[in-house]
């Protein structure tokens, strides 16, 4: 296994302010600096690798994307991907798109917050064990035991890439990512819970928040 600096970074309201929002000229710019340096760098986000693979600005950047805030794993250089949920899961999964208010993903869904007493009393109905991650009021359906950190682990194993680990976040969701980083750091709008594990929390948000960060990262070489 080879030993490297790691960046794991989330994408909706950290690299980007969310919704369409593409990364920036300057914010790739500071990615392709850092991945220069000999860092692998990894995406983790609540996006499906579908709609990823839509996105013209993600592309030459990162070594994985743990998508589905770690229910899939896409490598883009050798097109290897793995999913995590079982026969199942897709089962229920099939079941859910039936109701009118859940975003179909790849291989879960998500919904408003408001729904979610609905969707938790169908999940134990159907004897699924579930987990609801909030990520500022869009909920994703996981698997027990799956979030974005399981998801990274498993993107390293792939990599065959150990070492030290750092994580940006802006939210509730990359909470997990912070329980395996060694050094964390939140943009300015990220959540209180993140800014207050934060190793680092940066003065500027979303991209340039991390354009921020990276800065400070390198210094530190």
């Amino acid at each position: 296994m080879r030993s490297n600096n790691i960046l794991i970074v989330d994408l909706d309201g950290t690299l980007t302010k969310g919704g369409e929002d593409l990364i920036e000229s300057r914010i790739k710019a500071s990615l392709l600096s850092i991945k220069s340096c000999g860092w692998t760098i990894m995406l983790a986000t609540g996006r499906d690798r579908k709609y990823l693979m839509g996105r013209a600005d993600l592309k030459g950047l990162f070594a994985a994307w743990v998508s589905e805030a770690g229910l899939s794993i896409y490598l883009p250089d050798t097109g290897v991907y793995r999913c995590f949920a079982d026969e199942a899961w897709s089962m229920m999964v099939k079941k859910f798109l039936t109701l009118h208010f859940v975003e179909e993903k790849e291989n879960t869904i998500a919904f408003r917050l408001e729904y979610l007493d609905i969707v938790r009393a169908e999940t134990m109905r159907l004897g699924i064990n579930a987990v609801f991650k909030d990520n500022k009021g869009m909920v994703i359906l996981l698997p027990e035991g799956v979030d974005k950190a399981f998801g990274v682990k498993e993107a390293l194993k792939l990599l065959n890439v150990d070492g030290f680990l750092v994580a940006i976040g802006d939210s509730n969701v990359d909470l997990e990512l912070f329980d395996i980083a060694d050094f964390k750091a939140a943009v300015a709008n990220a959540e209180k819970a993140l800014k207050e594990r934060a190793d680092y929390v940066a003065e500027h948000e979303n991209g340039d928040g991390v354009v921020e960060i990276i800065q400070a990262l390198l210094s530190r070489n």
